[in-house]
């Protein structure tokens, strides 16, 4: 009777959107408690029978960073940016405009399936080449959340993902197959600030192939409303999608949610040395299906 009653309390602290409790606290073994204890499960098992909403979590491409956080299993996330523009980058590439998208499916709820492309891309003439018009190649992706905040050992939450580039494009945008491998982390802050951040290994594009580069993207946000986000962000030498490359960018933006379901942000870069572009700008919509 004892057990079926601390199992309905347990069940009940679930449903309540309380921490899940995690059986591991009771296991014989001191080291499975030890981890339960630092490496917090964090994940609710019944988030997946929830209504799905935008806000947790939001958006992976309202800034350059993406969060160590996966939705649940059964959602489908469709992020797309209408609007997209690049600044010409000295010596590199010509003015840029893209009508990225990104397919987020969520297989568990730790692990998610995801296809990315910048797709519709113009780029202005120079640099010895003239004005291109086309679709840009397409990325396979897949994320997954290893564990949950330790707030109080100051520990990240943390997550892995890896792509890669295809060269299923338009020919003048085609650089090839490229891999990346990032770790994403997420710590809160003092005075309700949030930091996401990325380290990694990416490839840029040579006439010899592609050679590996590290990649480092960070933001920190302050949620100003339950429905409105500031944010700074920048990034070393990529974003954590594979837009631009070889640069550092540093930048601001916001996020806007108008409902449970729908959410709009904006953000603007800029170069911090001389091979990144003058400016960029990003304005788009993200929508949980």
């Amino acid at each position: 009777m004892l057990a079926l009653l601390a199992l309905a309390a347990a069940a009940t602290t679930c449903a309540s959107g309380a921490e899940p409790y995690d059986a591991a606290f009771e296991s014989p073994y001191p080291w499975a408690r030890f981890l339960a204890e630092v490496f917090p499960e964090g994940l609710d098992p019944e988030r997946s029978r929830e209504p799905h909403t935008i806000r947790e979590p939001g958006p992976d491409t309202a800034n350059y960073p993406n969060s160590p956080d996966t939705i649940p299993r059964g959602a489908v996330y469709l992020e797309t940016s209408p609007v997209f523009f690049t600044g010409a980058i000295a010596g590199v590439q010509p003015q840029m405009y893209n009508a990225e998208y990104l397919l987020r499916l969520g297989l568990t709820d730790r692990v998610e399936f995801r296809l990315f492309s910048n797709g519709f891309t113009w780029q202005a003439g120079g640099l010895g080449m003239g004005q291109t018009t086309g679709v840009a190649p397409l990325t396979f992706d897949t994320k997954i959340h290893f564990w949950e905040e330790n707030r109080d050992l100051w520990l990240p939450a943390v997550g892995f993902e890896a792509y890669i580039q295809t060269p299923w494009g338009s020919p003048a945008f085609d650089s090839g197959t490229q891999p990346g491998l990032t770790m994403l982390f997420r710590n809160t802050l003092f005075w309700g600030l949030a930091a996401e951040y990325n380290v990694g290994v990416g490839s840029d594009s040579t006439q010899g192939g592609y050679t590996l580069v590290d990649v480092i993207q960070w933001s920190i946000s302050k949620e100003v409303t339950d429905d409105f986000h500031l944010f700074v962000h920048g990034f070393q030498n990529q974003s954590a999608l594979p837009r631009m490359a070889a640069q550092t960018v540093v930048g601001a933006g916001w996020i806007w949610y108008p409902n449970d379901r729908v959410s709009i942000y904006g953000n603007w870069g800029a170069g911090t040395d001389k091979s990144g572009p003058a400016t960029t700008f990003q304005l788009g919509i993200a929508g949980s299906l």
